[in-house]
């Protein structure tokens, strides 16, 4: 057998090929975590991960979602002292959720002497948020909202909040 003095070692070739494939799946694995980073950034173990390789590319993910994590400290709904047949709803919660969160819309339902609502609202946060207020409640912050209502004069004897 006679060696020829241009040909190219033939170890290097085999190495070179594995290499470059393995560089084209990396790059096809990226191009797939990013198409589908809303998805897997919904997973509270991948969400970290998702937020880094977003700050390295410069893509954007949308803010963490959690309702259930929205823990109310302290609810309230009194006769409001400036104006009649007004009600005044106040209610405080925290944010138990791992990361910051939009702010929810909160769901009020009066409620009858045997639990049944009477009467239901949902605010969103523009109807309620004052403009100076951060567009997200950071994790374990505590917050405090207040809600004018009109007396129906329904038969409410209970009170009940939600988040959307």
């Amino acid at each position: 057998v006679k060696n020829n003095p241009h040909s190219a070692p033939a170890s290097k070739w085999p190495l070179l090929s594995l290499f470059v494939c393995f560089c084209l799946l990396a790059l096809l694995a990226l191009q797939i975590i990013l198409i589908e980073r809303e998805s897997l950034a919904k997973h509270a173990v991948l969400r970290p991960a998702i937020s880094r390789l977003c700050v390295l590319t410069g893509c954007q993910l949308s803010s963490w979602r959690q309702p259930e994590a929205l823990i109310i400290i302290q609810q309230s709904i009194e006769a409001d002292p400036s104006q009649a047949d007004a009600l005044l709803a106040q209610v405080s919660f925290k944010n138990n959720a791992k990361w910051p969160q939009p702010w929810p819309q909160i769901e009020l339902a009066l409620t009858d002497i045997h639990g049944q609502a009477v009467g239901l609202r949902r605010f969103n946060p523009k109807e309620y948020l004052n403009m100076e207020q951060q567009s997200e409640i950071k994790a374990d912050q505590i917050v405090s909202v207040e809600l004018a209502l009109q007396e129906t004069g329904s038969k409410a004897a209970g009170y009940q909040f939600k988040f959307h």
